[in-house]
């Protein structure tokens, strides 16, 4: 199955599970954005992103981790670290892209 902002989009605020290196590490979806489509051919979907919020520790490094959730199951996603928020610096921030 093809994951749609439509689909994930009514998930924000919702928790996700990631498999890692160091154990299941509950990440928080926060944010889902469309990105301007451009010269997309109609065929393809718009791009949009996703914003997580995770823990100061572990610091996940960029890779394609399985997430869980209740409603979404099972899905592999690349996550890649974003830049800290000042305001909470404490807080892990992480990023996905869909084109």
């Amino acid at each position: 199955m093809s994951t749609t902002f439509e689909s994930v989009n009514t998930l924000v605020g919702s928790p996700f599970v990631a498999l890692t290196e160091h154990g299941p590490v509950e990440l928080v979806l926060v944010e889902a954005t469309e990105r301007a489509r451009g010269h997309l051919p109609e065929q393809f979907r718009t791009p949009f992103t996703l914003l997580f919020h995770g823990p100061d520790a572990p610091r996940l490094s960029q890779a394609t981790y399985t997430l869980n959730h209740p409603q979404l199951g099972s899905v592999q996603w690349m996550l890649v670290p974003s830049m800290p928020d000042t305001r909470s610096p404490n807080i892990a921030r992480y990023e996905a892209l869909f084109g």
